[in-house]
């Protein structure tokens, strides 16, 4: 069959020319400076995956931390991180068990925000514990416990952990954009998340989605049902990914260790009188975790009570509640170290 010269050349030229266009786009987009981040504080929606220099989908976990990095990112203001080969913020890990292990299970909080890596609480709790465990960050920003649980269970269990340290509650009481909570999340196929995680690297992609998403979602505020709020993950949903965590721990050899979840104090960061509606839903949460460790005799630590009896141990309790400074580290840093040194002796 004869090939027609003048339709290869076309083809050809169609390619070049979509090639030098994408070139040049993503060129001016780079030094333009462009914007290209979509922002909503619906982590369901999770425009977290707006910063693919932090962030895969992942069709199990949503999103997971992009491996093997040092970044810098909008979504981390004014500071840089280093992710490891795993995925985590962390040392390199062993690929051999080398000492008894210690995994850190949690969100932002247990991720260090905003904190130096040789201060967050499980870098203080491996120097408190004389380099006798090897602690593994498993905290991811923006996990609920329905994502810790996936996450623990399908890649954690695998490193052979001694303890494992459980601190979750703040995103999930975070509100579930249009009404989806996490177990009820669908995610496109493996195939089309891969292509999703490769397209997102370019600029021109990010703006073109940001142009189109500019103007067909809803304005933020009508995502959530104020009049029948649906949390990211439940109360009784909460309760039982914990369990679930607690359960796989044992069963694989595992001490799980309960942890609530710190918030600010009204009576110590605030104006007198000051009420909080967030506060008081809060301690549903950490009532949960309370509640639990009773009755499942769970090694427990009851951080948002000792944090209570302090006044500065956050930064900025009014513009941030959730992540606590540097002190607040080595205060739950030592409050687990007392727990794990005391079950130890028995």
């Amino acid at each position: 069959m004869a090939i027609n010269i003048s339709i290869v050349k076309k083809i050809v030229f169609a390619i070049l020319s979509f090639v030098f266009f994408v070139t040049i786009s993503e060129l001016i987009l780079s030094i333009s400076g462009f914007d290209s981040y979509v922002r909503n504080r619906f982590f369901v929606v999770n425009r977290a995956l707006d910063y693919p220099e932090v962030f895969l989908k992942d069709k199990k976990l949503f999103w997971k931390l992009k491996p093997d990095q040092t970044v810098t990112s909008k979504f981390f203001p004014g500071h840089t991180y280093r992710i490891n080969s795993d995925g985590r913020r962390d040392k390199e890990i062993s690929k051999k068990i080398i000492k008894p292990r210690i995994i850190a299970l949690g969100n932002s909080c247990t991720f260090g925000w905003g904190i130096n890596s040789d201060l967050i609480y499980t870098r203080k709790l491996e120097q408190i514990l004389d380099e006798h465990y090897e602690i593994i960050n498993a905290g991811v920003p923006g996990y609920s416990s329905f994502q810790g649980q996936t996450y623990f269970e399908s890649e954690l269990v695998k490193l052979k952990a001694d303890y494992v340290l459980i601190l979750f509650g703040w995103n999930d009481h975070w509100a579930a954009a249009n009404g989806i909570a996490d177990k009820d999340q669908r995610l496109p196929s493996e195939f089309i998340i891969s292509i999703q995680n490769v397209l997102s690297n370019f600029h021109l992609y990010r703006a073109i989605k940001k142009a189109l998403l500019s103007n067909i979602e809803s304005d933020i505020d009508s995502l959530f049902d104020r009049e029948n709020p649906i949390y990211r993950v439940s109360l009784a949903d909460y309760e039982k990914n914990i369990k679930s965590i607690c359960r796989a721990a044992k069963s694989n050899q595992a001490i799980p260790v309960l942890i609530t979840a710190p918030i600010p104090s009204l009576a110590n960061y605030y104006p007198r009188g000051s009420r909080s509606g967030l506060h008081r839903y809060h301690k549903f949460y950490n009532q949960t975790i309370r509640k639990i460790a009773k009755q499942d005799s769970v090694l427990f630590v009851d951080a948002a009570l000792e944090f209570d009896k302090h006044s500065d141990l956050y930064d900025n309790a009014s513009l941030d509640p959730i992540h606590f400074n540097n002190k607040g580290h080595q205060i739950l840093a030592q409050l687990i170290a007392a727990q794990i040194s005391a079950s130890s002796l028995d």
